[in-house]
């Protein structure tokens, strides 16, 4: 089953948080390459920044760690698909069911690209911490 991962999953995997054993264990179980978007590349690296500055990294720098997800990208483990306008196009329409039904699911710009690339990437769950997330994710059949 291909998934695809948010970067409030992604983080886990690499700066230890409460729940990071659920998400490393999802992953061990996983039998494709984790997939996402490129937008992660970006998110993850201001997460682990953040995550620093607030003393919740452990003894690892941000850098570091950084690092750690680019060698797992470089050897296949994490696969990101690159934001084109296949995938600006059909966060138009992930935009459109979400706000059009009722109750709407405010999803924010960020959210609809991501959700657009699962769709594109043919995922079929996608694994988020965000309550908003995973409402638009369930609304759209993941």
């Amino acid at each position: 089953m291909a998934s695809y991962w948010d970067t409030s999953c992604v983080v886990k995997l690499y700066c230890r948080e409460s729940d990071s054993e659920v998400f490393l264990e999802a992953l061990s179980k996983e039998a494709e390459p984790l997939r996402s978007s490129s937008l992660l590349e970006a998110e993850l690296f201001f997460a682990l920044q953040q995550k620093w500055a607030r003393g919740e990294t452990g003894t690892r720098s941000p850098e570091s760690l950084f690092e750690e997800f680019l060698e797992d990208v470089e050897r296949g483990r994490i696969h990101l698909y690159p934001v084109g306008s296949d995938v600006i196009e059909e966060s138009r329409r992930v935009a459109r069911i979400c706000f059009n039904h009722q109750p709407s699911v405010p999803l924010r710009t960020l959210d609809g690209l991501h959700l657009a690339t699962a769709r594109l990437a043919l995922c079929e769950r996608v694994l988020s911490t965000d309550l908003r997330m995973k409402t638009a994710a369930a609304l759209l059949g993941f």
